[in-house]
């Protein structure tokens, strides 16, 4: 008993530290084992106790964890973008907080459960034009997450929001906006991101 809770101790005030999201190795140093086969035992307990849920290979998440925290931890090379960065500037409707979207430099993928996180693979010269949030999260600026919105549209990918009429391109920034689309060496790409901010359709 006394060990027990010495581990849930230790496990909400690291937890409370990194947006109640933590990697195996992290369990590792707050329950000080390195036992593989001990480390999964103690995890397993605070499973079947409701304390702890499994997202995925070596990272598992507390009750109200941060789900962007969760997708910068699953991939840290990534940034959120696209939908989810449109909605957090407030440049579309809401976004789904059971949906996350993020731009990766390594291999796509998409994550099922509770956030579904989705990771679209951009080349690495095409990845910038991003901050922290406070927690340390990169969120993709209004105009990067404009411009990767209608990069990916004409890759093919469909948004539950109309690209034309559901952005405030009159919200962004034009001098940035234009100096980051100078950054693609995509003529067709460019003809049509400047076609979208002037509405010339």
């Amino acid at each position: 008993m006394k060990k027990w809770l010495e581990y849930s101790e230790n496990l909400f005030k690291l937890g409370e530290s990194v947006g109640g999201v933590l990697s195996l190795m992290e369990l590792s140093s707050v329950f000080n084992e390195s036992s593989k086969i001990s480390l999964h035992s103690i995890i397993n307990n605070f499973i079947k106790a409701g304390i702890l849920k499994r997202y995925c290979r070596e990272i598992y998440t507390l009750a109200n964890f941060d789900c962007l925290v969760l997708s910068a931890k699953i991939r840290q090379n990534s940034y959120v973008s696209l939908g989810s960065a449109l909605a957090m500037r407030r440049l579309i409707g809401s976004e789904s907080p059971f949906q996350i979207f993020c731009i990766t430099q390594t291999k796509a993928a998409e994550y099922k459960g509770a956030p579904n996180i989705s990771y679209y693979k951009l080349a690495k010269e095409l990845c910038f034009g991003f901050e922290p949030n406070e927690k340390g999260v990169l969120i993709a600026e209004p105009e990067k997450a404009a411009l990767d919105t209608l990069y990916f549209y004409l890759r093919g990918k469909k948004f539950y929001f109309n690209i034309f009429s559901d952005i405030n391109y009159g919200m962004l920034n034009k001098d940035i906006f234009f100096s980051y689309l100078e950054r693609y060496n995509n003529p067709k790409f460019k003809i049509f991101a400047e076609r979208c901010f002037y509405e010339k359709f």
